[in-house]
């Protein structure tokens, strides 16, 4: 590792960071910052190499670093630095490092160097989607297996991990460059047909053509399966919105989350089963209808918001046309009056247009007042449709979910009755003795009624409780929307109207104080 003129092993603290922050600054604004500081929001570059720091520590409060320096240093750990949710580039090249960690969550990262430590894997990097720059040459890393931990990362571009003992392997720089189709510079040196040869990468290409068929494959397993977490991203995204998230898994969580079902399964599986798909098939009808109902009116209201949006705008325009056509006209004869005023010498030519001016000022207010009490009229109309339209839609919301979920309360009621029956026979069956071996769990519940009983109830009042808490968060979600939606509408109209009275009242005060200096300034 490298000299340093320090030989006491330094932590970093507010003091060593302060002291670096300052080394950073132009000379221009550098006294100034000693005596003010710096505020560390401020603060985006952060050089702390050749500071023998031994341990990373206190940069919590600098979460808006974008570049961060600590290469040449004795650091053993990478920690407390996955806070710096801004990190694009960071230098940790030329320290004690023995393992790759401490880098969830820097998902901005796109420059990495690791250069010269004693890393021996590389791992622990699958937070870093964005990263194009990687350093990792001169380490411990054997294998050249540990290179295909970096074939997933679609956006890297340079790479280098020269100096590693894989590197005497002859074959390492084409198994790169078959492997990782997206490089333009391997070893500090640049990728392409002309600098590496064409007949090489067609070489490289075709030695390693199985793992590239099987890494091909593996990435199109993967992106399918990005793209299907996408599709259900979006879809949980529109059943939020709509009140209904997890509705699609509602019966297998009904079930699934079951403990008291899952211990009485083992007592009648094939007859329990059959019983569970048939309920499903009835349940999934009605959650089907349920959904496209809510999906649909969850789209008639955000229509409605949109027209209501559209209303007022045109409304609005068609009001600050006019009110915009009769100011410019105001304001064409008040520069001709002013001037009458300033430069007339007749006494009652002036007073004629001071009297003038201060009746035009007037008939604008009363204008401008009018069209607004008209808009105000007419936005309370709009609203008050509005607000009837979307409290229906809420309203047939709710109630089409109250609808549903009664349903399916029936269907659990139905089925639940079947289920204790079937529970029942066997538990008759079975003090009979006419049931074949059992394991100890099944004897255990099956040799206490009660017990049994109250597992079966218990069973039920959760498939209950789940349906409940569905309900409540459909129709507490419905009635919140409805009511948070209908206070916003009314909160911006008092808003705007606020802003335009005053906007009014701000202007006519600034002519008629126009009016008064011109006044005093006549003659």
């Amino acid at each position: 590792m490298s000299n340093y003129n320090n030989t006491e092993p330094t932590v970093i603290d507010e003091e060593l960071i302060r002291k670096a922050i300052n080394e950073q600054l132009n000379s221009e604004i550098a006294e100034i910052a000693r005596k003010e500081g710096v505020e560390a929001s401020e603060v985006t570059t952060l050089r702390l190499d050749y500071k023998n720091i031994l341990k990373i520590d206190n940069l919590w409060v600098y979460e808006n670093i974008v570049k961060l320096q600590l290469d040449n240093n004795i650091i053993e750990k990478i920690e407390n630095i996955n806070f710096l949710k801004n990190l694009q580039w960071l230098d940790l090249s030329f320290n004690n490092i023995t393992q790759i960690e401490g880098l969830d969550g820097l998902v901005k990262l796109t420059d990495l160097t690791l250069y010269n430590n004693r890393i021996s894997k590389i791992e622990n990097l699958d937070d870093l989607a964005n990263l194009q720059v990687f350093s990792i040459g001169n380490n411990n890393i054997q294998s050249l297996e540990s290179l295909a931990y970096l074939i997933k990362f679609e956006n890297l571009r340079v790479l280098n991990v020269a100096g590693n003992a894989f590197c005497k392997n002859p074959n390492y720089k084409s198994y790169c460059l078959a492997h990782m189709k997206r490089l333009k510079y391997l070893d500090y040196r640049l990728v392409d047909e002309e600098s590496v040869g064409c007949n090489k990468l067609k070489v490289a290409h075709e030695k390693y053509i199985d793992s590239i068929i099987a890494q091909e494959e593996e990435e199109k397993v993967a992106a399918s399966k990005k793209e299907e977490q996408r599709k259900r991203a979006e879809l949980d995204a529109l059943h939020e919105k709509a009140h209904i998230l997890h509705i699609d898994v509602l019966f297998d969580s009904m079930f699934g989350e079951d403990a008291d079902f899952q211990k009485l399964v083992p007592i009648a599986p094939s007859i329990i089963y059959e019983m569970r798909e048939e309920f499903r098939a009835k349940f999934e009808i009605v959650v089907k209808e349920l959904k496209h109902f809510v999906l649909r009116k969850s789209q008639e209201k955000a229509e409605e918001i949109a027209q209501l949006r559209k209303c007022v705008s045109d409304v609005k325009g068609a009001s600050d046309k006019e009110c915009m056509k009769r100011f410019e006209e105001f304001q064409h004869k008040k520069k001709e009056l002013i001037k009458v005023v300033q430069n007339s010498r007749i006494a009652k030519e002036v007073d004629e247009a001071l009297k003038t001016l201060r009746e035009e000022t007037q008939t604008l207010s009363d204008f401008l007042m009018s069209a607004e009490m008209v808009i105000v009229e007419q936005f309370e109309e709009v609203i008050k449709e509005f607000e009837r339209n979307y409290t229906e839609m809420c309203s047939a919301i709710n109630e089409t979910g109250q609808t549903s979920f009664a349903r399916l309360r029936d269907l659990e009621n139905e089925h639940q009755e079947k289920f204790s029956e079937a529970i029942l026979a066997m538990y008759e069956r079975f003090n009979k003795g006419d049931m074949d071996e059992v394991d100890d769990e099944i004897r255990d519940i099956m040799s206490d009624k009660d017990v049994l009983m109250n597992a079966i109830n218990a069973s039920h009042d959760f498939r209950l409780g789940k349906l409940d808490h569905q309900e409540d968060a459909l129709v507490s979600g419905v009635m919140r929307d409805q009511e948070q939606v209908i206070k916003k509408v009314h909160d911006s109209e008092v808003r705007r109207n606020r802003d335009r009275i005053s906007e009014i009242i701000s202007f006519l005060d600034k002519c008629y104080q126009e009016i008064d200096n011109a006044e005093e300034n006549a003659y």
